[in-house]
């Protein structure tokens, strides 16, 4: 794919690459650089050289990465992230501070606030960002270093990472209280509503329904939990979420919460990181608050019932 001897490569080469591949214009990244447009021009064409290969598609709308440049641009994020790990390793104090970047997805994510401020107010140095998104994508930032380890429904078997297990999230089932529930056969062939329609959720979902001959309906997938909930209460479906949800954020109108069976009511959340991760005094401190302040967050979680038992009281 690339045919030159690179020998002139740096990182202000690769930083100039990585904006103009992001912003997907010349003139936009140089902008965001401060750089003279001129200048970023004069130094992708260099790189191409060395490369001996084109990295763009120039067109009147800007410009798209080629199938070289993709891949380029995937190596580009990780020699940047491993040289900044470098710097935070040599440069690490054991008073945490700088930066963080983690992951979750949008169940975990609700569960995240109280132990960031925890976090925050004892080390107000430290900058902590979240990037939330579904479980596929988190594991693939974290691989590619682009965030520092992610918060997530488990368990997540790979050879490049570590799980470490924070709690057992109760889920329940949550319809809307105009259903006439009368057990799980009531939700046959009814619409599911779902964040991550590829979750850990729906399979223990469908262990339940198939055990009574029943089967999840139409799938549909939300960005945001308040659209989805929105969707229950409309009667347009049912949903699979965490107890602990309700129990923290108040918000059971117009729903009903009832228990999955023990055998399926309990899935792990785990904190996933890489294996070869320079762990700085923030991020190992980040992680003792999740693994203190998880269990006091989801303390509220009402116990699993059977499945004909009555709705939970959250």
């Amino acid at each position: 794919m690339f045919r030159g001897e690179v020998t002139n490569m740096d990182t202000g080469l690769l930083k100039v690459f990585r904006a103009v591949a992001e912003e997907g214009s010349i003139s936009k990244a140089a902008q965001s650089l401060n750089y003279v447009q001129s200048n970023v021009t004069a130094r992708i064409q260099q790189l191409e050289q060395e490369l001996q290969t084109p990295l763009f598609y120039r067109h009147s709308r800007g410009i798209t990465l080629t199938s070289a440049g993709q891949t380029f641009l995937d190596y580009t994020v990780r020699i940047l992230k491993l040289l900044e790990e470098a710097k935070q390793a040599v440069l690490d104090s054991p008073v945490p501070k700088g930066a963080i970047t983690v992951g979750s997805d949008t169940t975990a994510a609700v569960r995240l606030p109280a132990i960031l401020s925890v976090y925050r107010r004892c080390y107000p140095d430290v900058d902590v960002h979240l990037q939330v998104g579904r479980a596929g994508d988190l594991i693939e930032s974290v691989l590619q270093h682009t965030v520092h380890g992610a918060f997530l429904d488990g368990p997540v078997e790979h050879p490049e990472l570590v799980q470490e297990l924070l709690i057992h999230e109760r889920i329940g089932l949550v319809i809307p209280d105009t259903m006439d529930y009368q057990g799980i056969r009531s939700v046959h062939d009814k619409t599911l509503l779902m964040l991550n329609s590829e979750c850990l959720y729906r399979s223990r979902l469908e262990q339940w329904l198939g055990e009574e001959g029943c089967r999840v309906g139409k799938v549909m997938e939300f960005g945001t939990m308040e659209g989805l909930l929105g969707c229950v209460k409309a009667g347009i479906g049912y949903a699979v979420l965490p107890v602990s949800y309700f129990t923290r954020m108040n918000v059971t109108e117009g729903i009903r919460i009832y228990p999955f069976p023990e055998k399926y009511a309990e899935v792990p959340t785990v904190f996933i990181r890489r294996r070869d991760l320079y762990m700085t005094s923030a991020f190992r401190e980040f992680i003792e608050e999740l693994k203190a302040g998880l269990p006091e967050a989801v303390s509220g979680a009402s116990p699993a019932a059977e499945s004909g038992g009555p709705a939970l009281s959250v």
